[in-house]
């Protein structure tokens, strides 16, 4: 039986577990909050469902539709919503260029973006700051990227941005999205749901094995068992699993980039944990990490 999970607020990934099962807002609904204070359920067929107001949907933008996506963020613009018409014009600059309506959508794109940054002078940097998610599909695949974090995740299953922003004096960022494995219908709940998070720090990192340590740090001792199968200059990648016996595992990864960490984690229902990981290793494993 295909399972999904059923998420209630939570920004990150739970890191640790409290396994204790309280009165959830539905029946059979279990209840479950990290160290972070970020709780979620998951219902009886293990399915995630994300109950978080979604204000902005963040469409994929594509080279089939790329006239619209000009448009629409032209439009935004006009209407005095700036982040958001920044996301589709940004977005469409990121596609590939061997297109000459792309090309040339892609022009004017630029020059909306320069039309707003003179007049809006420096009110501008916090505009293009919080825009700092695009989404592009191409070829295929999907692309997520975070401008200002420098890093671009391509999976093949449609991304569902789920939760996105600022943290800790704009020293962190954290995102959040979901997949499902056969269909787009995310009323239903998501199969997989992956947490980034990133800080930004003071001085240029000198290891993983010190991101790793920051990370332990800030989150505290957790109840995970971690397989590695993956350690290079810039990434360990793990293979993890709850030794509580909670009914989730998945694919961890912690990053290094200059002066910036990440942590990556998805996670998925036991039961379908060899599927996920088909569709979400190798992304994990190659997530990009735009060097400066």
């Amino acid at each position: 039986m295909n399972r999904r999970v059923f998420i209630f607020p939570f920004f990150f990934i739970p890191l640790c577990f409290s396994t204790i099962v309280l009165l959830a807002q539905m029946p059979d609904w279990k209840f479950f909050r990290d160290r972070e204070g970020n709780s979620y359920y998951y219902d009886r067929a293990l399915k995630i469902r994300i109950t978080d107001e979604k204000p902005f949907i963040y469409t994929p933008v594509s080279v089939h539709r790329n006239d619209y996506f000009l448009y629409k963020g032209i439009e935004l613009i006009k209407d005095g919503k700036y982040v958001e018409g920044l996301f589709f014009l940004k977005s469409l600059k990121t596609l590939p260029l061997n297109n000459p309506r792309v090309e040339n959508n892609a022009k004017d794109a630029s020059k909306w973006i320069n039309y707003l940054q003179k007049k809006h002078g420096t009110r501008y940097d916090r505009f293009d700051k919080e825009s700092t998610i695009l989404l592009t599909f191409s070829e295929e695949k999907y692309s997520i990227i975070n401008e200002k974090l420098r890093y671009r995740i391509i999976i093949k299953k449609q991304p569902q941005i789920i939760k996105a922003l600022w943290k800790i004096n704009d020293q962190g960022y954290g995102l959040k999205f979901g997949f499902n494995l056969g269909t787009d219908n995310y009323d239903q709940g998501y199969d997989s749901v992956v947490g980034i998070e990133s800080r930004i720090l003071k001085g240029k990192i000198a290891s993983v094995a010190e991101a790793e340590a920051s990370w332990r740090n800030e989150f505290g001792r957790d109840d995970l068992n971690r397989e590695e199968i993956l350690r290079t200059e810039d990434r360990v990648i793990y293979l993890y699993s709850y030794s509580d016996g909670t009914p989730f595992s998945g694919i961890e990864g912690i990053f290094i980039n200059g002066n910036i960490i990440h942590i990556l984690r998805v996670m998925c229902s036991n039961s379908i944990k060899d599927q996920v990981l088909e569709e979400i290793r190798k992304p994990v494993e190659e997530m990009v990490l735009v060097r400066q």
